[in-house]
């Protein structure tokens, strides 16, 4: 099965090393995570499936700086809205970082934890090509962390994640309680 970084990764590797704003993009906060999965799980709760084509795209108001907020429909076991087109219909289950370890399921735990919680995972950047309404991934594998919240009254759960080499889950997590 390919993964769904793999699809087209040295085209966008190339493009992102050919572009020095992307290499110099300001990273999202913590915090900025937080605020922003708390306001897409706030939509989600109020449209329901209509609001997922919010997260499809790369011009989104959920989709900053080095972030983006995906959508999992982890009773069902797919990615159900995502900038970064390859990832849509994507089974959770089946996702694995860079490192091989599987992912998809801690992500899905993590969300159904009151209040929500981060989890880490390796995954390639996303980088956008100018004129496109999609993001892709860079290819390089780095240490994500992803705040992960369910959606009340929903089958979904939203998350979006900083890439992160030294901040601690239980840091992140004492960020929740602010």
């Amino acid at each position: 099965m390919t993964q769904p970084w793999s699809i087209g990764a040295t085209v966008v590797l190339a493009f992102a090393l050919s572009n020095p704003a992307a290499a110099n993009e300001e990273r999202a906060t913590p915090e900025e995570v937080i605020a922003k999965v708390r306001d897409a799980a706030a939509l989600l709760a109020s449209e329901g499936q209509a609001g997922l084509a919010t997260f499809d795209s790369a011009d989104s108001a959920f989709v900053w700086k080095d972030s983006y907020v995906f959508v999992y429909d982890c009773p069902g076991d797919v990615i159900s809205a995502h900038p970064v087109a390859e990832s849509r219909g994507v089974s959770i289950s089946g996702l694995r970082g860079g490192d091989g370890a599987a992912f998809g399921v801690a992500l899905c735990a993590a969300a159904e934890k009151d209040g929500g919680s981060w989890a880490e995972y390796e995954w390639p950047r996303p980088v956008g090509e100018a004129g496109s309404s999609d993001l892709a991934y860079s290819g390089d594998h780095v240490r994500k962390v992803s705040y992960m919240l369910a959606v009340e009254g929903t089958p979904y759960q939203v998350g979006a994640g900083i890439f992160d080499q030294t901040t601690s889950l239980e840091d992140l997590d004492a960020l929740l309680r602010n």
